[in-house]
């Protein structure tokens, strides 16, 4: 038997449910006959916790046999907030405590489960314990009268989620907006949950992220996992303050590089992205009360870097560098953001503090009108703006009942919604900014604009084009997959 990879791992879930009756008999069978009840516990209790990590280890079975799951053994972390907020509240919809740790305890002694205990490294590094389905529990779920879409997340799951200035979950009173964020996120989730979302290429549907990546786990490789059970979206404001954040997280495709994103499908059909052009830079202008593209067609990016002569490398930088600035609180902490976020395998270059200073000092001078922005912290708060724009975006698209990807200031649409995602990007961006003028870039993916101007003029290109599109290769895996989805979303209509 192959040496299990406990790097190769994703945290618990502690909102794996599902109101499927099937599953509270397979819960229920699996407490009475290898767990049993204890005396001066509540099975009601014990059957909710137990419910969660059976549902989650059999999504992870589901997902990628070789798929472990960290979970918190230290009872401190349900009580100080690592998992979520102690008791029930609108971050623990399930109300998951320390009575979750007892319950990995008697799946292991019951021989239902494998379980690798937190470690430390040779460096001293820190890991959660794992664990994973042993055979005895897989014989289990094989003939499982519930199957692998029956599971979701509790109703009542939080989707506009306020952090404090230590990324601590907040408490707060809802009010007219937060109510309407979360029927947006609501409807959005719904929408997303009942789509097909995939990557035709992939057999196996999972893909290894790049090395800058990678250096974060000390060279260990990591992977996101292409999986319907994870598409979940939420609102996440920072500081204590709805003015501060606010993007969209959630969803694998915004932990994948645009390279893959090119191949994502929607329903088994083709996309494109769209994004923003400088989207930070000129939200930084509008704050300022200034409309930069009505003033010029310049690159605001178009700055020359000591010791880089690849025009593209030089853009790059120079774009981190200056969203990088926005965030900062000051010179010193953007220097060493820039450097942790720069990734040297794409620009193996040298930045000690008099190149990035002199860069500042040029970054200052070209954006004068908005100099009082850079290492000012400003960075939530443009990001506040741009996640206002993305709501307007995603509720458009609702209203048409058309899925739409979002990674931050950028879009992903089914081919053919082109048209649509443009006229909303700029509804949005001249009614939350008051400017009026913005740039959108495609990604290289042929969009419908693109294909009927070309077919027009040579009609043997576009029959080219459309069996191309027709014939793109799609693995037995995402075949099998997809076969899957249709087959469940078949039945849940009936």
């Amino acid at each position: 038997m192959a040496k299990r990879d406990y790097m190769h791992s994703r945290i618990l879930d502690v909102h794996r449910w599902s109101d499927h009756p099937e599953t509270n008999s397979f819960v229920n069978h699996v407490y009475e006959r290898y767990l049993g009840p204890v005396p001066g516990e509540s099975r009601k209790i014990q059957k909710k916790h137990l419910k969660v990590v059976l549902l989650d280890l059999y999504v992870a079975w589901q997902t990628d046999p070789a798929l472990n799951i960290a979970v918190h053994m230290s009872p401190t972390a349900y009580s100080d907030g690592t998992v979520s907020l102690s008791g029930k509240t609108r971050y623990n919809a399930l109300n998951i405590k320390v009575s979750i740790i007892p319950i990995i305890h008697r799946l292991e002694n019951a021989g239902l489960i494998g379980i690798k205990l937190g470690w430390r490294d040779e460096d001293g590094m820190s890991f959660l314990t794992r664990i994973w389905p042993k055979p005895k529990l897989i014989q289990l779920f094989e003939p499982a009268l519930f199957g692998y879409f029956d599971i979701s997340n509790p109703a009542n799951r939080e989707t506009v989620i306020l952090r404090d200035e230590e990324k601590r979950f907040e408490r707060y009173d809802d009010t007219e907006n937060t109510n309407e964020m979360r029927e947006l996120l609501q409807r959005y989730n719904a929408l997303l949950h009942r789509t097909f979302i995939d990557i035709p290429k992939l057999d196996k549907p999972r893909i290894e992220l790049p090395e800058k990546r990678k250096r974060k786990r000390r060279k260990v490789p990591v992977f996101v996992n292409i999986s319907h059970h994870d598409k979940f979206v939420r609102r996440i404001f920072n500081n204590g303050t709805f003015a501060d954040g606010g993007r969209f997280y959630g969803g694998w495709w915004q932990r994948i590089d645009g390279d893959h994103r090119e191949g994502i499908y929607i329903d088994d059909s083709p996309t494109v992205e769209i994004d923003y052009s400088s989207l930070h830079a000129i939200l930084a202008y509008a704050e300022a009360g200034i409309d930069f593209w009505a003033e010029t067609d310049e690159d605001p990016y178009d700055l020359p870097v000591r010791g880089v002569n690849n025009p593209e490398h030089t853009r790059n930088i120079v774009k981190l560098f200056m969203l990088l600035s926005f965030n900062a609180s000051d010179e010193p902490s953007l220097f060493k953001a820039f450097r942790s976020e720069l990734d040297y395998e794409k620009y193996p270059y040298s930045f000690p503090d008099n190149v990035l200073g002199e860069l500042l000092a040029a970054v200052r001078e070209r954006h004068a009108r908005i100099a009082h922005l850079i290492c000012s912290g400003a960075g939530l708060r443009l990001m506040n703006i741009d996640s206002h724009i993305c709501a307007h975006i995603i509720r458009g698209f609702l209203e048409e009942d058309i899925p739409i990807l979002t990674v931050h200031d950028s879009f992903i649409v089914p081919f053919g919604q082109e048209d649509r995602l443009n006229q909303l990007m700029h509804e949005a961006f001249s009614e939350i900014t008051q400017s009026r003028n913005i740039k959108v870039k495609y990604n290289r993916n042929l969009t419908k604009w693109q294909l009927y101007i070309h077919g027009a003029q040579d009609r043997n290109w576009f029959l080219d084009m459309i069996a191309s599109m027709r014939s793109t290769h799609k693995s037995d895996g995402y075949k099998l997959r997809l076969r899957k989805h249709k087959a469940w979303l078949d039945a849940s209509e009936d």
